[in-house]
This record gives structure tokens, C-alpha cells and sequence, in this order.
């Protein structure tokens, strides 16, 4: 009987050691010898860039899965929550904005592209055509939307209080020479007002979307300048900032083959910062 229950047990625990195929390691601790399972959270539905890096890191001991939304609120708060261990969908301004507002523990691990906010026309080729009382759609959440007025200011259309900073509002316009009806609305909508008014202010990804080549397009392109505050950027919690698997995910990231697929991919709506 003593034998039986002896080759039973001997049985039992070479099962569990051969059904072990893959180990894993603590994310807080440096890369070892087994791979690391981690998950980037980004909005959309498909990233090229993120594919390929993802190909890159597993020959470095990295498991890197692609996790999408479709909300903006969510890839912070799950990250925040631990549901993802990085994310890659924002700019400082907007990160900023929610750490102070949620009490986030995230930070920026590094910076990634810049995807300039522009004014788009289908009617005219240069804003010196503008007519008076013109409607122009913005962006209706307060970062993005903050964008479009300082860029309507660039492009002299109107003047901005100096104290309302980097981001804003409508009331904060002390001129406003051409009369123009300032409309709010989500981003994603705006497009298709320009089949009635001649100009609109769009993000990039969704000017690229409404067949756009910002690059080429734009009538006027929001200006990239050292320590913009709109670059994009890869988020993880404050812990995890000084890991030896995001160094690596950014050494993959930061990379003249990755500037390439953004390059032809993106199609000029999003500009490599390295």
C-alpha cells in the first residue's frame, strides 16, 4: 500500500512540475532569465507601432500584450488600478490634469511622439480668405479644446487673456476681429462640419481619419517647441518609472525603425520626438 501511495505522489508531482512551460517573474524586480507577462493599454483598435514593438521585447524576455480602449477616462484608471502595467494614448498636459484631479500615482517613463492639432479647411487655401462670422467647431474637452483656442490665436484670428495659461476657454477670448462663432463639440464630429463652414480646428489622428495629410493640409499646424507640454508620451505607475523592462521597452520604442512605421502609417499626423 505504502508503494502505491509513493508512485501515486511521484506521479502527481511530476505532472505539475512538466505542466510549468513558462514562468514569471515579479514586475518589480529586474529582468531574469524567465519572461515577463506585462500589458499596455491604448485607444483604438490597431497599432502598428506597438505590434512591432511587441515583436522586438519578447526576444528580450518580454511578454507584451495589446490591450484597446475606447474611452479616454479608462487606460489612466487602469493602469492606476493595476489592470495594466503601462499605457501609451496621452499627452503631459492630459496626464498632469488627471493626477492632480484623481490622485493618479503615474508619471511619464518616456516621450513618444507629438501629434499637432491643426486648422483644416475644404473650402478655402489660406485663412486670409476667411470670412467674418464664420462658425468653428474645437474640440469640447478642456485639454484639446485649449489647444484650438491658443491655435486660433497663432494663426491671429483672436486674442487670448495671458492669464489663462495653457489651456483656455472660450471666456477667456478678449478679441475676436472676424466675429467668429466658436462651436464645441467631440472631436470626432468635427470633420463633417466643414461641408458649411470654412474652417474647423481637428486633432491629428482624426483629420488623418477624414482623409487629411496634416503635414500637407493644414492651413495652420500647431508648433512643436522644446518642453511642449502636447507630446505624447508611455505612462506607468511611479513605481515601476526606473524598471529594467520599460528601459527596455523604450530602447525598443526609440528606434529609426519605428520613426519609419509612424512615418508611413500615421502619415504625417503623429512626429517622432527622438
Amino acid at each position: 500500500m505504502k508503494k502505491l501511495l509513493t508512485i501515486i505522489l511521484a506521479a502527481i508531482l511530476l505532472v505539475g512540475c512538466s505542466s510549468k512551460t513558462e514562468k514569471t517573474v515579479d514586475k518589480d524586480k529586474d529582468l531574469q532569465s524567465e519572461a515577463i507577462n506585462l500589458k499596455v493599454g491604448l485607444m483604438g483598435s490597431d497599432s502598428s507601432v506597438w505590434k512591432h514593438i511587441s515583436e522586438v521585447v519578447k526576444e528580450k524576455g518580454i511578454n507584451l500584450e495589446i490591450v484597446y480602449f475606447d474611452s479616454y477616462s479608462i487606460p489612466n484608471a487602469a493602469l492606476n488600478d493595476r489592470e495594466i502595467d503601462l499605457n501609451a494614448f496621452q499627452h503631459h498636459s492630459y496626464l498632469n490634469a488627471e493626477v492632480e484631479d484623481l490622485n493618479y500615482d503615474l508619471v511619464s517613463a518616456f516621450d513618444t511622439v507629438f501629434a499637432p492639432i491643426g486648422i483644416y479647411s475644404e473650402k478655402i487655401k489660406s485663412l486670409d480668405e476667411l470670412e467674418n462670422g464664420q462658425t468653428v467647431a474645437i474640440p469640447d474637452d478642456v485639454s484639446n479644446g485649449g489647444r484650438a483656442i491658443k491655435l486660433l490665436e497663432q494663426a491671429g484670428l483672436i486674442e487670448v487673456n495671458e492669464e489663462a495659461g495653457l489651456i483656455p476657454t472660450i471666456k477667456d477670448i478678449k478679441s475676436n476681429p472676424k466675429n467668429l462663432n466658436i462651436l464645441e463639440l467631440s472631436a470626432a464630429n468635427i470633420p463633417g462640419t466643414l461641408a458649411e463652414n470654412q474652417i474647423a480646428v481637428i486633432n491629428s489622428g482624426i483629420a488623418t481619419d477624414a482623409g487629411f495629410t496634416p503635414s500637407k493640409d493644414a492651413l495652420v499646424l500647431e508648433s512643436i517647441e522644446d518642453e511642449n507640454p502636447y507630446i505624447n508620451l508611455v505612462a506607468v505607475r511611479s513605481e515601476d518609472k526606473d524598471a529594467e523592462w520599460i528601459k527596455i521597452i523604450e530602447e525598443a520604442y526609440r528606434t529609426d525603425e519605428v520613426k519609419k512605421i509612424i512615418e508611413e502609417d500615421l502619415k504625417g499626423s503623429s512626429i517622432p520626438v527622438w
